[in-house]
């Protein structure tokens, strides 16, 4: 392995573990130790790729909008199956929250907002708007298409759709995923769809 892919590779592994630990503690709750320790590398590892903690946070945030455009700009495009994409969004949300990851990124933004940098902040602003556009066309498109069923305004029933899966995400941690899996049966019988997973998305991708 080159020198180049072995600098992306920790990089990579640096994210990871921040995730996971952002994900379970938030992200006031870890330091770059406890990144490094269990990499086996130096603190000065991680401030080469992440020079400031923020800088660490902002690139959490990044990746995540780029993974969600990867896979929902050909719809946002073109259109497509709506209901391939929401049952896909929900098979990867509720893997993340379900196999012990804690909490989603948003959900943990959101209970720290006022303490973390401004510039997470604005990043967390920006995934945050980022997956209220695509999940407000999904069900838009997908009503038009006759796949989905339900009143009221898209983009309205979006942010009901969406604090629903980040509530019952944080709930979850106390009571357990049965939580989650009743906040998506509800979710699902009022968009009027079964409980089949029309498709999935990868639970762990590297992204950048």
């Amino acid at each position: 392995m080159n020198a180049a892919a072995t600098t992306n590779d920790t990089r990579i592994r640096i994210l990871d573990i921040a995730e996971q630990l952002a994900r379970q503690r938030g992200f006031s709750g870890f330091s770059y130790r406890d990144i490094s320790q269990p990499l086996g590398i130096k603190n000065a590892a991680i401030h080469y790729h992440f020079p400031t903690k923020a800088d660490l946070g902002v690139a959490l945030l990044t990746r995540y909008e780029e993974l969600l455009s990867r896979h929902t700009s050909e719809f946002m495009e073109h259109g497509g199956c709506a209901l391939d994409q929401l049952e896909g969004f929900i098979a990867f949300y509720t893997g993340k929250i379900c196999s012990n990851q804690g909490t989603c990124l948003i959900a943990m933004l959101a209970s720290e907002f006022v303490t973390v940098p401004a510039a997470m902040q604005e990043a967390g602003r920006s995934l945050s708007l980022s997956i209220q556009t695509w999940m407000t066309k999904v069900l838009d498109i997908g009503r038009e298409q006759g796949e989905l069923s339900f009143e009221g305004d898209p983009r309205d029933k979006a942010l009901l759709i969406l604090t629903s899966l980040q509530g019952a995400s944080q709930m979850a941690r106390m009571t357990g995923p049965a939580t989650m899996d009743a906040a998506v049966r509800q979710i699902r019988a009022d968009l009027g769809i079964g409980h089949e997973s029309a498709r999935t998305w990868p639970q762990t991708e590297a992204v950048g």
